[in-house]
C-alpha cells in the first residue's frame, strides 16, 4: 500500500513514515494535496498545536483533501493531533474549529493528573505510548473502538469506514504499534 504522510508544518513525519514502512507500506511525505493522487492511503501525523495545524490545513487545500478523502471512504490514518483535528473544535486555542468530520470536542486533560500525559497506558488491554495534553470526547460513541483513562475517560481510538484515528503514537509503541499499523494496511489493501 502506498501511503502519503501529510506535512502540516509540525509533527514527527519521518518517524511515522519509517514505522509505516516497517509495517509494510511504501510511505512518502507530501505538502501539496495534488501529491496524494497516486496514494492508496493518507496519514495525518501527530505532535503540534491544534490551531496552528488547522491554519496549515486551511491555508491551501490540505483540509479539503482530508475531508474529501474521508468522504470517499479511502484509507485514512490520523495520529494524535491528526485524530483531534477530525472533530468539531478544540479548547486548545480558545475553541478553534476543527474539520468537523466527526462529532465531538477536544478538551484539556484535568489538572488533577500530570499534563501532558506522557508515557505508556492501556487501550483495550494493549499498551501504547501517549504524549498529549488534550483529549477527544466523541459525541457518537459508536465510532469509539478504544478508550483510555488519564484523569478522565477519553476516546483513544476511533473508526468509521476506512477511517482509523488514534490518540496514541503507534510509531513509538513498539510491537503493539506496528501491529496496529499492519492491521490498518491490511484493511486498506
Amino acid at each position: 500500500m502506498k501511503v502519503a504522510v501529510l506535512d502540516h508544518g509540525m509533527g514527527n513525519l519521518r518517524s511515522v513514515a519509517k514505522a509505516l514502512e516497517a509495517a509494510g507500506a511504501t510511505a512518502y511525505v507530501i505538502s501539496e494535496a495534488s501529491e496524494a493522487r497516486a496514494s492508496d492511503g493518507l496519514c495525518v501525523p501527530g505532535q503540534g498545536i491544534f490551531g496552528r495545524c488547522m491554519d496549515s490545513l486551511q491555508n491551501g487545500d490540505l483540509g479539503r483533501l482530508v475531508v474529501d478523502w474521508i468522504a470517499a471512504d479511502r484509507p485514512f490514518l490520523g495520529i494524535c493531533l491528526g485524530m483531534q483535528v477530525l472533530f468539531e473544535s478544540s479548547e486548545e486555542g480558545a475553541g478553534t474549529p476543527g474539520l468537523g468530520v466527526l462529532p465531538g470536542l477536544v478538551t484539556r486533560l484535568p489538572d488533577s493528573v500530570t499534563v501532558p500525559h506522557i508515557g505508556w497506558n492501556t487501550v483495550e488491554n494493549d499498551y501504547f505510548y501517549f504524549d498529549h495534553s488534550y483529549a477527544v470526547h466523541a459525541r457518537d460513541h459508536s465510532v469509539v473502538t478504544g478508550w483510555c483513562e488519564h484523569g478522565e475517560r477519553f476516546a483513544a481510538r476511533v473508526e468509521k469506514g476506512a477511517l482509523l484515528a488514534v490518540q496514541f503514537h503507534p510509531e513509538k509503541s513498539a510491537g503493539a504499534g506496528l501491529d496496529l499499523l499492519r492491521e490498518w494496511l491490511r484493511r486498506g489493501s
